[in-house]
């Protein structure tokens, strides 16, 4: 009686290792995703022989409706609903929130509301969720067509905020597609994947962690290394950093939508401008949130 007890407990953890999910999604007309995203950043930074210290707080809203779905991909609506930003460093703080009248009508308001609030569009993604096409807001292509002819300053501003500018280009992987199409996987299997854009290399392996009736657990690692020059203030800057990151994402087994992401990483590197080499250092904690109704 014992060895069969022991046998069928064994037997019982072990089927979670041969259980296998693929990559398909499953996502339904008329549903729609809020994405709530939670940034803490610790920067240090070495200027003329002083070190500056410096830390930033972001949290933000997005909200994806599936505006139509079938079994070869889907159509999604995105944009952003909330952002709030607070700072410290150099003796000095400031903080933005999105919901206050008051703080859309300063400068970093104009530099949110064209980068981020305004960062509106409409994509199309296959059957394993990787994106098919993307079609921008009128507001969105305006905005980034300016910012464009001023060098992509409210860009990295934002993007130093903790904001998402970010727009999706065909290729690209989404919220839907953590594993890879066409392949199913189970736990101990990896795989890799790899972008690259405007000077910007990113590297991610994964681990499929666990499986259950519910959900799938994958951790990554992540290598981004950024060697790009920025006009800043009318001079020439060139920034050389990389980033290591360690995280879990959870996911829906059945829809194959994240449930939740968390990550942190490590930044160091230095900005070169009008002579000067800056070092810098930064601890990035985030964590993603998907709610679905």
């Amino acid at each position: 009686m014992k060895k069969l007890f022991l046998f069928g407990a064994l037997a019982f953890s072990l089927s979670g290792f041969a259980q296998k999910v693929t990559g398909k999604i499953g996502l339904q007309k008329g549903q729609k995703l809020e994405v709530a995203t939670e940034t803490k950043r610790n920067a240090t930074q070495e200027l003329m022989g002083q070190t500056m210290e410096s830390s930033m707080s972001s949290s933000s809203l997005e909200v994806y409706d599936v505006q139509d779905a079938s079994a070869t991909g889907a159509t999604i609506e995105h944009k952003v609903k909330q952002f709030k930003f607070s700072a410290e460093g150099g003796g000095q703080a400031q903080s933005f929130d999105s919901e206050k009248p008051e703080d859309l009508k300063g400068e970093m308001g104009q530099i949110i509301d064209k980068k981020v609030l305004k960062n509106k569009y409409t994509m199309t993604i296959d059957a394993a969720g990787k994106v098919a096409s993307v079609r921008l807001d009128d507001d969105n292509a305006a905005a980034k067509k300016k910012d464009e002819e001023q060098g992509g300053m409210a860009e990295m501003m934002a993007e130093q905020m903790g904001a998402n500018v970010a727009t999706p280009k065909a290729g690209d992987p989404t919220l839907f597609s953590v594993i890879p199409a066409n392949r199913e996987v189970g736990v101990g299997d990896t795989w890799s994947d790899s972008t690259g854009k405007d000077g910007m290399r990113m590297k991610k392996t994964y681990t499929v962690k666990s499986i259950s009736a519910d959900e799938v657990v994958v951790a990554f690692t992540s290598e981004t290394r950024v060697e790009k020059t920025m006009q800043i203030m009318g001079n020439d800057a060139s920034i050389n950093t990389t980033d290591k990151g360690t995280g879990t994402i959870t996911f829906d087994r059945k829809s194959g939508v994240v449930k939740l992401i968390s990550s942190t990483s490590k930044t160091e590197g230095a900005v070169e401008a009008q002579g000067m080499t800056i070092p810098l250092t930064a601890e990035t904690t985030t964590t993603v949130t998907v709610k679905a109704s």
